[in-house]
């Protein structure tokens, strides 16, 4: 099946979600650094998060009504120079030191990112035959994996080579520009390439099937996958960002230790990711979310009342369950653009509001009780994956 991939196409959304995961994953250990250096409170230093994370939703928000007038590779490559671009100013601002121009290019960089998270989510099923569909999602997103392993490393070896934070801020730019070349370079190249399926197509074109460019939107399938989206994102991200402090607030050498686990969670979901690119697992998607949902929730349980040595395993049950969640929007839906880019924005929207909660449960109640909201996120994953399944089962019965 070599031959029918368009390797061009997915090295490219490849290329571009690495740099994306690299940006994101760096902004972590050096945020204290940057308060330091501009001499500003954490309140409003958290604008340089807050703006990435709002520019990136107003581009997921808004895909349905710009992905299909823009073309896939060409597109990528606008939204990789705009990565590119808030990066260098992110790092042109310590030099100059301007907070507001550091604020710039934190909002640049979150219009490429949102805006790549759509395309190439769109993307992957016109790159690879219907057959391997789930590969390459899995070797999409296990590239953000290797990025959150890699982008921790960078800050102490810029510190090394008497480098600042700002130096990592640079090479990113320098990648974008490396990405940006190897597209524009494809592009020129290639006029018109066999396409998966057959016929032949632009290499930077998005051009699907008139019927399907017509298709009406599938409410119940993009509310439900932005649904299914916030439970995996809710369950992810709050124990991630809050591993460390829930490990410190047990005390005695889990205090100790909590860095290596959060390092081995982030390791575990990125090997999931890269084995499960090679590894095919057949039968229904919802079959496989399920099991991640549920399977998720019982390691999870078994760290937080047995040994929270059990925490970093979640990383490996939750490592395919984005992936196949994206695979099944894709394939099902008959308007794929409108259903990703809504339910990718709906998740977004989600992440914020759960975020929020956490923060005020453990304002109140504290981490040992905030933390619970994660298996709870996973529980309604499987009943909303249930309930999906069912109305599939019921709509193509009548």
């Amino acid at each position: 099946m070599k031959h029918n991939i368009y390797w061009f196409g997915l090295l490219a959304c490849y290329g571009a979600l690495f740099l994306l995961g690299l940006v994101e994953v760096y902004k972590a250990p050096i945020y204290p650094r940057i308060l330091d250096f501009f001499s500003v409170s954490p309140s409003k230093g958290s604008a340089f998060f807050f703006l990435s994370t709002f520019s990136a939703l107003l581009m997921t928000l808004s895909g349905a009504l710009w992905v299909k007038r823009v073309r896939v590779i060409s597109g990528l490559a606008l939204f990789v120079t705009f990565m590119g671009v808030g990066s260098v100013l992110s790092g042109m601002s310590g030099g100059a030191h301007s907070f507001p121009e550091l604020m710039l290019g934190s909002f640049l960089f979150g219009l490429g990112a949102g805006g790549s998270m759509v395309l190439i989510n769109v993307a992957i099923p016109l790159f690879v035959p219907h057959d391997l569909t789930r590969q390459g999602y899995c070797g999409l997103h296990s590239t953000y994996g290797v990025a959150s392993i890699l982008s921790p490393l960078l800050p102490g070896l810029l510190y090394k080579f008497h480098f600042g934070w700002e130096g990592g801020f640079y090479l990113f730019g320098g990648l974008a520009t490396a990405i940006l070349l190897f597209i524009l370079a494809g592009l020129f190249k290639k006029r018109g390439v066999p396409r998966v399926g057959g016929g032949e197509s632009n290499p930077g074109a998005y051009l699907e099937s008139s019927q399907r460019d017509k298709a009406p939107k599938e409410w119940w399938i993009a509310i439900g996958g932005g649904l299914i989206v916030s439970a995996y994102n809710g369950a992810e991200h709050i124990l991630a960002s809050r591993l460390v402090l829930f490990l410190e607030a047990r005390g005695g050498t889990w205090a100790v230790e909590a860095d290596i686990l959060l390092s081995i969670f982030f390791g575990l979901l990125c090997v999931g990711r890269i084995i499960f690119t090679f590894i095919l697992l057949k039968g229904s998607a919802f079959i496989w979310l399920i099991v991640s949902f549920a399977s998720t929730t019982v390691v999870f349980l078994l760290g937080y009342w047995v040994s929270p040595l059990w925490l970093p395993l979640c990383g490996l049950t939750l490592s395919y369950l984005f992936p196949y969640t994206m695979e099944w929007l894709t394939t099902t839906s008959k308007n794929p653009p409108f259903t990703v880019s809504f339910s990718l924005g709906m998740g977004g929207v989600f992440l914020i509001l759960a975020h929020a909660m956490v923060g005020w449960l453990d304002e109140h109640y504290g981490i040992q009780t905030a933390i619970y909201v994660v298996p709870i996120f996973l529980v309604c994953g499987v009943v909303l994956c249930l309930l999906m399944a069912l109305i599939e089962k019921w709509r193509k019965a009548h």
